[in-house]
Parts: C-alpha cells; structure tokens; sequence
C-alpha cells in the first residue's frame, strides 16, 4: 500500500509525448473538461485542450496535442487560438526549435477575470454614448441604457475587488501573481 501522500506506480508521469496516451483518470479529467467548456460555448474539444494543458508537465506542440487527444492539427490549432485570445494558454518557444508550443497560462483563473472586465468596457462605452445622445422624450430608451451603464459599473466594481482577493488568496498559499495584471483595466 501506498503512503497517503504518494501516488500509484501506474500514476508516474511520464511526458506525454514518450506516454502517447493518458492515464485513464487523466483521460477522464481531460473529458470532463470538455464538456464543462462546452456548456459555455466552447467547442469540446477547446475544453479538452485546456484540460490537457492544466495535466502537462512542459509546453505541448501542436502535434503533441492533436496525437494524445485523437483529433486533427487543424482542429487543436483552431482551438488553441480560442484558448491563447480568452488567456487561459499562451504560447511559448524553445531555443533552436521552430515549433510552436503552448502551456496553461500561470494564473489562468486571474488572468479570465482581466479578460471579462476589458471585454465590458467597450459595451459601457456604447451604452454611455447611446445614452447622451438620447432626446428627452426617450424615457424608455434612458432606462434601459441607464440601467446597462449601472451594471456595467456594478460589474467593473465587483472584479476589481474579486481581482484582489484572488491575488491576496494566491499569496497566501505562496503563489504570487504576476504583475502583468496589476494595471487598472
């Protein structure tokens, strides 16, 4: 039997390139993200790519990917484009090599709470200039629109204060936050 902390000999990574298949808990892991992405629009695939990424060890390439999740380059390349613009992986490079490898980004979860809030800022910015340009007869329309810049402040509010909590919560486990998301968005 196994110490509480050490994990069975089937369970040793090994780097998934030298592995060509997942462990089958890893698979399940790898699946199940697949379908958490999906009910978010996110192709299921896209959620095993973030999935395979969370379990590696080094940068995965392309053909890396598309080899242990069974599915085509081109689709792992589709993907990983969605995956690397919402910050959850980001490209890296090796010396000497010409291929294109990715990795899940460090501080992935604070890096999406950055995202959401740049992705809100244009819509207050349309809603705001919508609502100046409102006649005073619009009463309906002003409602409307006032409510949306409130939200949209509500919101801007609400992640900066969820954006500092989760970085005192990374300190406090040793983990410190990049500096790349200490700017105001």
């Amino acid at each position: 039997m196994n110490a509480p902390d050490e994990r069975p000999d089937e369970f040793v990574d090994l780097t998934l390139r030298e592995a060509g298949a997942l462990h089958p808990e890893k698979a399940r892991f790898v699946e199940g993200m697949g379908r958490y992405f999906e009910q978010f629009g996110l192709s299921r695939i896209g959620g095993r790519v973030l999935g395979l990424l969370m379990l590696a060890e080094e940068p995965l390439s392309l053909d890396d990917m598309a080899t242990t999740l069974s599915v085509s380059r081109a689709s792992i390349s589709t993907n990983i484009r969605l995956a690397t613009t919402s910050g959850l992986a980001e490209l890296v490079t090796k010396p000497g090599d010409r291929r294109d490898y990715y990795r899940f980004t460090d501080d992935a979860w604070g890096h999406s709470l950055h995202v959401e809030l740049r992705a809100l800022l244009p819509l207050r910015r349309m809603v705001a200039r919508a609502l100046a340009a409102l006649g005073p007869d619009d009463h309906m329309a002003r409602a409307q629109l006032e409510d949306a810049v409130d939200f949209c402040d509500f919101f801007i509010e609400e992640h900066h204060s969820m954006i500092a909590r989760w970085r005192e919560r990374l300190r406090a486990r040793g983990r410190l936050p990049h500096d790349e998301h200490d700017g105001t968005c």
